[in-house]
């Protein structure tokens, strides 16, 4: 579904934009997008062209981590194949899981209308637009979930085999980092598109949003903590480790009788609190204030989607 090269994703995706919105407006001949119509758009052409984009950095950072890893290239291969070509049986599972949730989501927020003889009307083209988007949306994110938390996992599985663990430098993992905040952007962002379902005062916008916020938001936190779990362990075990010795040399000298013990005291005293100060989180500033900023993005499109509105119906 998307193009190669640098720009491939960013044009895969107008394409896919323009082509849905071009169907839906056949189909309905009139405008269309109150609402439902330009977010199922929106998001199946953001979805697979933000999920190459992240799929490109996951490699990149496999790429980067090889030199500090203990495994061979067959092992590199193997791990990059699985990344861009999941087994079979992984998809047709989230597949169906997709399809079970967008079934449910349709029979709970009765997309379906009642004729008069009590039987449920697929009759009306915006009726089989709105079942065919919540189908394909809901099948499209919890493929692209499923799909990044599994990469988070192989990922992760590899820092298994590091050379070395170094708590007081941030470099060697930042490209896990990388992962894991890029990973984030996807269902991220996706949430700031769900003000698009604003559009239509007519209904309750919770309602609209709830289900998919509901799926994201926990994997969101699973796609961040997913590829750093391991390293955050190794990193926390040294750092105790550390401490446990400092804390052992200090009890050694409980009451210094010379300069020289004095000055041991005070250095192994320096040394404890900067290990304290140590986060066991591969991450820094730069990664901190990433990902801060975009879990804002949803809230401020949702803020000022909401400002809009009240501004649109005080002209109406």
């Amino acid at each position: 579904m998307v193009l190669p090269g640098r720009f491939g994703p960013l044009i895969s995706g107008l394409l896919t934009l323009i082509t849905l919105t071009a169907l839906q407006f056949i189909l309905l001949g009139e405008i269309f997008w109150i609402s439902a119509g330009v977010f199922f758009a929106v998001t199946l052409s953001y979805l697979p062209a933000v999920y190459a984009y992240i799929l490109g950095i996951t490699r990149n950072a496999v790429l980067e981590l090889r030199p500090n890893l203990q495994v061979t290239d067959e092992d590199i291969a193997d791990i990059t194949h699985r990344m861009q070509r999941p087994e079979v049986k992984f998809q047709i599972g989230w597949l169906v899981s997709g399809i079970t949730l967008a079934l449910l989501h349709i029979k709970l927020m009765g997309f379906i209308p009642i004729n008069a003889d009590g039987e449920l009307d697929f009759s009306g083209n915006l009726v089989k637009v709105t079942i065919a988007g919540t189908l394909l949306t809901w099948c499209m994110m919890t493929t692209v979930i499923s799909s990044l938390i599994q990469n988070g996992y192989l990922i992760d599985d590899l820092t298994n085999h590091f050379k070395q663990i170094d708590i007081f430098r941030k470099e060697p993992w930042q490209p896990l980092a990388r992962v894991a905040i890029a990973s984030s952007l996807a269902l991220i962002g996706s949430n700031a598109i769900f003000p698009l379902l604003f559009i239509d005062s007519g209904t309750q916008s919770a309602s609209k949003i709830i289900p998919g916020m509901a799926l994201s938001i926990p994997a969101v936190a699973a796609m961040v903590m997913v590829p750093l779990a391991t390293t955050r362990r190794k990193i926390a075990a040294q750092k105790e480790a550390r401490l446990l010795s400092i804390d052992q040399a200090i009890a050694k000298l409980p009451d210094p009788k010379n300069h020289a013990e004095m000055q041991s005291l005070n250095t192994l005293l320096d040394q404890r609190n900067h290990l304290q100060r140590v986060s066991s989180w591969p991450l820094n500033l730069g990664n901190i204030g990433r990902l801060l900023f975009y879990m804002f993005i949803p809230p401020l499109t949702w803020v000022g989607a909401a400002l809009i509105e009240r501004l649109v119906d005080g002209f109406v």
